[in-house]
């Protein structure tokens, strides 16, 4: 099936499930690159689909990503991309509904980014927001608490070796009011890529309802803040 909100006059784009076939134009075949909308879903892989070791680049920016390739490849050729979830653009992401259990899980594709660096790098790989190389930037999540009452906070981060230690500061927010506050400070795990879940502490909330998460740096202690693949809530017997 194909899909005209997420192609352009560089390109075509079919759905499959949660696959998409990219058709670049002629114009995108000789200039050996394009551009796809930022999607909120990560990728499991991709390739060419005549010849799946065939050099192909991609690189994830804030708002799109960017697809590229040194060698001349033919009319027609097609992209194959696999992901773990459905391609969807930001505008067409839902509030993440709580488990049965009241808590709930916030992963990095269903993140916005706001700011000049900070993204999400859906590679398998990665699968992570990243890239928080700038303090003024930060991340935010739309979520539904159906229970009042304290809930315990921890994220799964990656850090570099020597990069830990980093301030930031999680609120969870409804409209423009902040309801709830949690500082806390970065781990190092020895790699950005080296994921581990760090224990945070409580947050309360007073009431049910449709609330946003966001997570800012106060403090880079020195190159980049964190990755974050997920963050999770889970309510707390009173």
């Amino acid at each position: 099936m194909r899909v005209p909100s997420l192609g352009s006059d560089a390109l075509n784009v079919y759905r499959d499930g949660q696959t998409l076939w990219l058709l670049p134009s002629p114009e995108s075949i000789e200039a050996r690159s394009f551009h796809l909308p930022r999607l909120c879903a990560p990728i499991r892989s991709l390739n060419w689909h005549d010849d799946a070791k065939r050099d192909l680049g991609f690189v994830p920016e804030p708002d799109h990503w960017r697809f590229s390739w040194n060698a001349a490849v033919a009319a027609e050729a097609l992209i194959k991309v696999e992901f773990d979830g459905a391609p969807l653009l930001p505008d067409e992401v839902s509030p993440t509904e709580p488990a049965g259990d009241a808590s709930v899980m916030l992963h990095a594709h269903h993140a916005a980014t706001f700011g000049e660096k900070l993204r999400f790098e859906p590679q398998w790989y990665k699968n992570t927001v990243g890239y928080w190389t700038v303090a003024k930037d930060y991340a935010t999540w739309e979520l539904k608490l159906d229970q009042s009452g304290r809930y315990s906070v921890a994220v799964l981060q990656g850090c570099g070796e020597g990069q830990g230690g980093s301030d930031a500061l999680i609120s969870i927010r409804e409209g423009a009011s902040t309801v709830a506050e949690l500082p806390f400070q970065t781990i190092d795990t020895g790699h950005f890529q080296n994921f581990r879940w760090n224990h945070l502490g409580d947050i309360t909330v007073t009431k049910s309802g449709t609330y946003q998460l966001r997570i800012e740096a106060k403090r880079i202690a020195k190159g980049a803040l964190f990755d974050v693949r997920a963050i999770h809530l889970v309510k707390q017997a009173k």
